[in-house]
């Protein structure tokens, strides 16, 4: 058996189609029937049943694809370990975040980065924090930053700190920072929240709970850019961490203050089945060196870091 030819199996395995594998490979179909048709010959078994519209995987298909999913793993963990052992930051680095840092935090760090290390491919993901986390548990990235409310089995995670969420009005509102607002005063707001299931939502549910009243209905917006520009235009409210909101308050687009006693939790994460490469610990240590930096110049307000051990 030969690297081509399991590679131009898996192909096929992913697609189910023989053009549609071809085109993958980028080789001619002919080509890639041939290769698999000298596999089986190798093997002395069907791999594959050719049918009038695609392919189907025999047993014997089946369990080759098993095994050569979990050889190419390996040989994906051997070439981690190598570029783990270098200290200069080399390959690439994929990291997802979630879309409160970007403004305060990820941009600044993703360029000081690409400033140090020009050589390293670097690939940035955004999304909510359920979502940031999965995508690390599935290997679609290699470092994840996200507010910390789930399961955390397989993964090593750093505090990173732990925010204030505030209610954000118009700037007409008048609100202030300096002057918290209880919980129990969201109630009777006209809300916009992010969808269901996340964890700020959740949280928000929580706070609104207590009261007893009825909250009207939310308006459901996926973004934070969005939340922010209805807010602005006065007349809806939304809750937020104070990160998510850090430039539009500092321009002036929308009042902020804090609830009381809600907090928002932030890690920094990576698998604990794969090898930290360079560019993951530059990268993490770029993080967190920023995030304190914001913190002790007070310029992430409402943030606490974690203790020091």
């Amino acid at each position: 058996m030969k690297i081509r030819q399991l590679e131009y199996f898996m192909h096929v395995v992913n697609t189910l189609n023989i053009t549609h594998a071809a085109e993958r490979a980028n080789v001619s179909q002919p080509a890639l029937s041939r290769q698999v048709q000298l596999l089986e010959e190798e093997l002395g078994t069907q791999l594959v049943d050719r049918r009038p519209r695609g392919v189907a995987l025999t047993p014997s298909g089946q369990k080759l694809a098993d095994h050569v999913r979990a050889l190419m793993q390996n040989v994906e963990l051997i070439k981690e370990d190598i570029i783990a052992a270098e200290t200069r930051p080399a390959g690439s680095l994929r990291i997802s975040s979630a879309y409160s840092l970007r403004g305060l935090l990820i941009a600044d760090v993703a360029a000081e980065f690409h400033r140090l290390h020009p050589q390293v491919d670097l690939e940035i993901h955004e999304g909510v924090s359920i979502n940031v986390r999965e995508e690390l548990v599935t290997r679609h990235v290699d470092l994840a930053i996200y507010s910390d409310h789930g399961a955390s089995r397989g993964l090593n995670r750093q505090a990173l700190c732990s925010e204030g969420l505030v209610l954000l009005s118009s700037a007409a509102a008048g609100l202030k920072m300096g002057s918290p607002v209880p919980s129990a005063d969201l109630a009777g707001l006209d809300l916009v929240l992010t969808p269901s299931p996340n964890g700020l939502r959740r949280v928000v549910e929580d706070l609104l709970s207590p009261s007893g009243a009825s909250p009207n209905p939310p308006v459901i917006v996926e973004t934070n850019s969005i939340i922010i520009d209805l807010v602005s235009r006065g007349g809806l409210h939304s809750i937020l961490p104070y990160s998510a909101c850090h430039q539009a308050y500092m321009r002036g687009d929308i009042s902020i203050a804090p609830i009381t006693g809600a907090t928002w939790p932030w890690v920094i994460a990576t698998s604990r089945d794969r090898p930290r490469t360079a560019a993951m610990r530059v990268f993490s240590d770029l993080v967190i060196s920023r995030a304190r930096r914001l913190v002790k110049d007070e310029l992430w307000a409402t943030a606490e870091l974690p203790p020091e051990d």
